[in-house]
């Protein structure tokens, strides 16, 4: 898990409507699309070694219009990201590293984190790889396509 001093509650709206209230806000980072993303914590329950269960924290990148903030909690000591510079974008490809299941991937490709992938994911006619399973990241974008603003005040 993650250190919940460095982070604050916030509510997760899942894709069937449902919410989740207090999940963790641990940090917002801008993409050079301009698409603001939240790192994310889900708790959680896993079983144990030996049987029985112990909390355990699912985490993940969500985007603004997946989050709603509780009243009364401030959110202006989430670590905030905005981009510095704006990368010019290659042709293609991307490799979301350690993707490939055993299959060779293109010598054009270039090996990509998750948060840069939801980058180049997030630009503007961009298709999702199919050797390295890149297009498993598209359902975090589905809700961030519009203009919403970030649940919480970004510094400039």
């Amino acid at each position: 898990m993650s250190d919940p001093s460095s982070s604050a509650p916030i509510t997760l709206l899942l894709p069937d409507g449902q919410a989740i209230e207090r999940v963790r806000l641990y940090e917002r980072q801008q993409l050079d699309s301009g698409l603001w993303m939240y790192r994310i914590g889900v708790p959680l329950w896993q079983t144990a070694a030996g049987g029985g269960a112990e909390p355990a924290e699912y985490g993940t990148w969500v985007t603004a219009e997946q989050l709603r903030p509780l009243a009364g909690v401030d959110l202006g000591h989430i670590p905030a990201h905005p981009r510095t510079h704006t990368s010019t974008p290659t042709r293609w490809a991307w490799l979301l590293v350690g993707r490939t299941h055993g299959r060779p991937a293109t010598d054009r490709a270039h090996p990509l984190g998750t948060i840069q992938a939801l980058d180049a994911l997030a630009r503007h006619n961009t298709t999702a790889c199919t050797v390295c399973d890149a297009a498993a990241l598209l359902p975090i974008l589905t809700h961030g396509q519009t203009d919403a603003p970030p649940p919480a005040t970004d510094p400039s």
